[in-house]
């Protein structure tokens, strides 16, 4: 299995303009300059991307790591 990072990573440079160098598993939302609402967008894009549905209750993550664990594991159970 893949990991998200490469196309989170795409749509944080491509969409949101974020410096390349900044995109890091430890970086925070606030730190990549992304606020609650940008963040909603990329899981939005995410789960048309990868067909997958993010449990809300479970967008509370606070590095770009943490949320690409979400992602991952939550597209790790849909192949399964």
């Amino acid at each position: 299995m893949t990991s998200s990072f490469n196309y989170i990573r795409q749509v944080l440079i491509d969409k949101f303009e974020v410096d390349a160098d900044a995109i890091k598993p430890e970086a925070t939302f606030e730190t990549l300059g992304l606020d609650s609402l940008t963040m909603v967008e990329l899981m939005f894009d995410v789960s048309e991307k990868y067909d997958i549905e993010i449990p809300t209750d479970k967008l509370d993550f606070t590095t770009l790591g943490e949320a690409i664990a979400l992602i991952d594991e939550t597209l790790q159970a849909k192949d399964n």
